[in-house]
């Protein structure tokens, strides 16, 4: 797993599975967005990524 904390120091030339939340807490809805999103991408041999937000949006 790499964490990129700015998501402008984030590229990738090749296609990717993506998911965006406020991922506040890794309860059993979010793990299985996180495993289905991983499913999907290891099934077509691309990479998974996922972007939350730090803060908190709402704190913002």
């Amino acid at each position: 797993m790499k964490i990129i904390h700015n998501v402008a120091h984030f590229s990738s030339s090749e296609k990717t599975f993506v998911t965006i939340g406020t991922f506040d807490g890794v309860h059993f809805g979010h793990q299985k967005i996180i495993k289905n999103l991983v499913t999907a991408a290891k099934k077509a041999g691309k990479k998974s990524v996922l972007l939350t937000f730090f803060p908190h949006p709402r704190m913002v």
